[in-house]
């Protein structure tokens, strides 16, 4: 569905914040992107979206490359969710939903758009200014956007989600990737998903995609795979404590004491 290779980006000249990055999202999965704070998720996610050109590799949706779809085109597939959602203007929760379904061209359906706020728990909240909002609340609205887009789209699709949750409480958290895993499952969506919380990543993921601080891939593949003490702890510079196993509940990481790694060039 999406695919990148051989990824390589650099915002200065001879300091790339990737290196030879491939990734591949599937219908129906959902994909955690995990690594340090610098290691270039989020330059990542925008290389995928196709709102930024690649020094070098090349990114494919469904074997076309991103770069050659138009915006309302790759709308109609992709939808992307930023880490810092904003608005220019004193735009309500409803209207940033409704924008969703306008990027492809749609009508602003407000059925559409009460349906996407009840989903994420914000439709009590559909006539306040969006940026009155906490940014947890923002966060779910933009959520919500995102589901009215991808609703009105035909076909599979693509969700990319950087950090979706990070200001949520507890609740919404779970509740908002509940709604990201039954959207893979059930609108045929590929998702890739940046998260910080370890726990939740394992808990949600299928997949996972750890970075590097070199901006290297340092592990891919089934998360339960790559999301132990042993495959993390290098990368993160800390030691990890993998609790709950084999039990009812999903397990959970807990950070322990730093590690000795040696830290790559950037």
């Amino acid at each position: 569905m999406l695919r990148a290779e051989s990824i390589t980006h650099a915002y200065r000249e001879n300091r790339p914040v990737l290196r030879d990055v491939d990734i591949r999202l599937s219908v129906g999965r959902v994909v955690t992107l995990v690594g340090p704070n610098g290691s270039g998720k989020s330059t990542l996610l925008r290389v995928l979206a196709g709102l930024l050109k690649p020094g070098a590799g090349r990114v494919a949706l469904d074997g076309e490359p991103v770069a050659r779809w138009t915006p309302m085109q790759r709308a109609a597939r992709l939808a992307y969710l930023p880490q810092r959602p904003a608005v220019a203007f004193g735009y309500t929760a409803a209207d940033v939903v409704r924008f969703g379904v306008v990027s492809i061209g749609g009508r602003a359906d407000r059925d559409a758009a009460d349906r996407a706020l009840r989903r994420v728990d914000m439709h009590n909240h559909a006539g306040e200014p969006f940026d009155h909002l906490s940014i947890g609340q923002r966060q779910r609205v933009s959520l919500a956007r995102a589901l009215a887009q991808i609703g009105a789209s035909k076909g599979p699709c693509v969700l990319l989600a950087d950090e979706p949750t990070s200001a949520m409480d507890p609740r919404h958290a779970v509740g908002a990737l509940s709604v990201i895993r039954d959207l893979a499952r059930s609108e045929s969506c590929g998702v890739l998903v940046v998260l910080h919380d370890l726990s939740l990543a394992a808990r949600f993921a299928d997949d996972a995609v750890l970075l590097g601080r070199d901006g290297r891939v340092a592990a891919s593949g089934p998360a339960g795979e790559v999301l132990t003490p042993g495959v993390l702890g290098p990368v993160f510079g800390i030691g990890f404590v993998r609790a709950g196993e084999g039990g009812s509940s999903p397990p959970v990481l807990i950070p322990t004491d730093p590690v000795e790694t040696e830290c790559p060039p950037r």
